[in-house]
């Protein structure tokens, strides 16, 4: 079997091409949250069952510690370095299974090529996410394996794969079935992982001493992300990331400034997040959002006026040791100049200590997604 696996900014692709060889299963669990497309004759006894309790075996990996198993449900052999401590189960999405239709269209035209338009179908639906969303792709062809066979078989063979599927970042998933075209190992191959999208397939197979035949099989897209809807909220970074650590120590009328920009969806130029800002500091501070051209005006102050300075300001805190407000900031500014957070020390002779903690909740609308047909 064939595995391959890359990462692309917060795009994370796994690809995953059986040997030539099938072994006769069945599946018992009947029930899964999303339909299943394609003809049932061609499936290879992949459906929505075994999708389900695929998906239930991977979760109980998935919510297990090292060398642990769960009481109650199936005795789950040790993975020494495998599995992931207490990530969340992963949770049906549906347009996520939208989402893996449409990329199963788009690879299943062109199988010579690893992830074939991974970058084009994101970009054309989920551009707008983005900022905060980050999606992995696993492309299997499990026919022939019980959901537990298959577990094993990426467990012993295809790290990377069950890596992807291990990984804390991912709380949903979506699939699709489709029978179509792939590359199928012929004889022995040492081959166990492709190293990235993009990659012509068969060119790899030949550079490496394989061969190999286009055959159709039964592929199961799954998609995975870190959000499916409604509010997220995410921690504000910087490349400044000595602003991040805690304490933050401040000299007399010094100040610290968090540059904050963000390409999330704008629906209208008065789409706005709001900015959660929590700051404690051991002496009286000031708090400041500015613009990028107001913080041009505030930092070309002397020492004397910074300290006196309230305005102009797009967002003013006043004086305090400790502050936790909401500011509600406009995603068009964020995508494009941005703004800046500022705390400044208003004591000429003194140190003042400063944690922080300033995240982001965005309201996206769901993606947009059309719904696969109901056969294919």
């Amino acid at each position: 079997m064939l595995v391959a696996f890359a990462i692309i900014h917060t795009l994370k692709l796994n690809n995953v091409t059986p040997q030539a060889h099938s072994i006769n299963t069945t599946s018992t669990i009947s029930e899964m949250q999303s339909q299943v497309q394609g003809s049932g004759s061609e499936q290879g006894g992949i459906d929505s069952s075994w999708v389900s309790q695929f998906i239930s075996i991977v979760n109980q990996y998935r919510v297990s510690s090292k060398n642990e198993t769960s009481k109650g449900l199936i005795q789950l052999p040790p993975l020494p370095i495998l599995s992931s401590r207490n990530a969340s189960p992963l949770q049906y999405c549906p347009w996520l299974s939208n989402f893996a239709y449409i990329r199963f269209e788009a690879m299943s035209q062109n199988p010579s090529i690893s992830h074939y338009g991974f970058n084009e179908d994101f970009y054309e639906y989920l551009d707008q996410y983005q900022g905060f969303l980050s999606v992995g792709e696993e492309v299997l062809f499990p026919s022939g394996y019980t959901p537990s066979g298959f577990v094993q078989y990426m467990i012993s063979n295809a790290p990377l794969h069950w890596g992807g599927l291990m990984d804390g970042d991912f709380a949903y998933y979506g699939y699709y079935i489709g029978y179509a075209p792939t590359y199928v190992i012929e004889g022995y191959c040492p081959v166990t992982e492709i190293p990235g999208p993009n990659i012509n397939i068969p060119q790899y197979f030949q550079s490496q001493g394989c061969s190999v035949k286009l055959e159709n099989m039964t592929w199961l897209v799954l998609e995975l992300s870190n959000w499916c809807s409604g509010p997220i909220t995410f921690t504000v970074s910087s490349t400044n990331s000595s602003l991040l650590s805690l304490p933050l120590l401040m000299g007399p009328n010094e100040y610290i400034y968090l540059p904050i920009q963000y390409n999330l969806a704008t629906i209208t130029n008065g789409t706005y997040v709001e900015l959660n800002i929590n700051v404690q500091a051991s002496s009286q501070v000031k708090l400041f959002i500015f613009t990028p051209d107001q913080f041009n005006y505030f930092k070309n102050l002397n020492a004397q006026q910074a300290v006196n300075f309230t305005g102009p300001a797009y967002y003013y805190g006043g004086n305090s040791t400790s502050f936790n407000t909401t500011v509600m900031l406009n995603t068009a500014q964020l995508a494009n100049d941005g703004y800046y957070l500022v705390i400044s020390n208003i004591l000429s002779g003194q140190f003042t200590s400063v944690t922080m903690n300033i995240t982001i909740t965005f309201k996206p609308t769901t993606p947009n997604i059309p719904t696969p047909p109901t056969s294919h």
